[in-house]
């Protein structure tokens, strides 16, 4: 009895030291790396928020109907939102913090300690994995803010990695920006130019055509020319009126007669000429003004799809504004003065935590099996 009594007091001391054990060895190596080896972590957090100029504010029928119109607007500023959260988190942007930052030397100093810094033959694939270590990026939808946080071992060097990334975030959209624009008036501009190559080849017709012709405005040359018949045929219907009160009142050839007879044939064969000038040559003013109608006209339609073009460009520039976006820094990059990782008491509790749980789940399971055993 006494030797089963001293057995059962050895196992209990021995699942007293093994549970110590347990509890102790993870904790103590925990507490020995967080304050002994473990570096200093500083952290940045930095917001910002990709937004549009367009404002949907109002209430009521207008609120809705502005809601309308730019729905598609912030639904644009939501997905650039997450393409750049999407760039942040790629190679490309690692690529370009590299080349401005060289973070693999920053990262491989000696000075860190050997768990946290990177290993200097790491390769492309293990750097870009240590880059998803050091910087976090989300995209709160509910608030439409983009929550940056870069860590790095110097506080200088966290600071430049959450500016450098922010500018890279603020350039994409500059990007996005410019081709958005590109896409809403590439047409009109392409348009516009037609219309001005249109509009000029109609005013060096008209030009030429002026310049052959001799005459700035054919269609005032042509009304100066009717005026002149209508004056002469004027001239003429008062000498023939004189013509008939003279015949009346002499009764007979007088003097008089031969005088406004030869004054009227004068006038009828200058009116025969203005006549022709106007209709009855090859180089009359009537084939002229046809000429130049269909001139005028070509130019005056030239005018109207130039204006009409510039009015489509003068839109689509509008429209581009209004659907551009820009970065609000909501919370711009510091330079922080003291570490904020590793949390180190946490660290070591939570280790402990850990510890207790396993050693339950370990006697419970052992309990179990035992008890089948039996």
């Amino acid at each position: 009895m006494a030797e089963s009594r001293e057995v059962l007091r050895r196992r209990k001391i021995r699942s007293a030291l093994f549970s110590l054990l347990v509890l102790l060895l993870p904790t103590t190596i925990s507490a020995v790396y967080i304050y002994g080896f473990a570096s200093d972590v500083y952290q940045v957090d930095t917001v910002f928020q990709v937004k549009t100029s367009y404002e949907s504010g109002g209430s009521g029928g207008k609120g809705a109907l502005s809601f309308l119109k730019g729905g598609s607007v912030m639904g644009r500023a939501m997905d650039e939102s997450f393409s750049v959260v999407r760039y942040i988190e790629s190679r490309n942007a690692l690529i370009q913090l590299q080349s401005a930052l060289d973070l693999r030397k920053a990262f491989s100093d000696e000075k860190i300690d050997s768990y946290s810094r990177l290993k200097a033959e790491a390769d492309d694939e293990a750097f870009y994995r240590y880059y998803g270590g050091i910087v976090s990026i989300y995209f709160d939808e509910i608030s439409g803010m983009i929550v940056l946080e870069t860590r790095a071992f110097e506080p200088d060097m966290a600071y430049k990695m959450a500016t450098v990334l922010a500018d890279q975030a603020e350039s994409l959209i500059n990007d996005f920006n410019g081709r958005s624009e590109h896409d809403l008036t590439e047409l009109a501009r392409n348009e516009l130019k037609s219309a001005e190559q249109r509009l000029r080849e109609a005013e060096i017709a008209l030009t030429k055509f002026r310049n052959e012709h001799g005459a700035i405005d054919p269609t005032a040359t042509s009304m100066s020319v009717n005026s002149i018949i209508s004056s002469l045929k004027g001239q003429a219907a008062a000498i023939e009126a004189e013509i008939r009160a003279v015949r009346d009142i002499s009764r007979g050839e007088v003097p008089r007669l031969a005088e406004l007879r030869n004054r009227l044939a004068g006038l009828q064969e200058q009116i025969k000429i203005e006549e022709a000038r106007l209709t009855g040559s090859d180089t009359a003013w009537s084939g002229t003004l046809e000429q130049y109608g269909i001139l005028v006209l070509q130019s005056e339609l030239a005018k109207q799809s130039y204006a009409s073009a510039q009015g489509a460009l003068d839109s689509a520039l509008v429209e581009a504004r209004r659907q551009k976006l820009y970065v609000v820094d909501v919370v711009s990059p510091f330079l922080p003065t003291e570490a904020r990782l590793p949390y180190r008491a946490q660290t070591v509790f939570f280790t402990f935590l850990g510890a207790l749980v396993s050693l339950v789940i370990g006697r419970l399971v052992w309990a179990g099996v035992r008890d089948h055993m039996v």
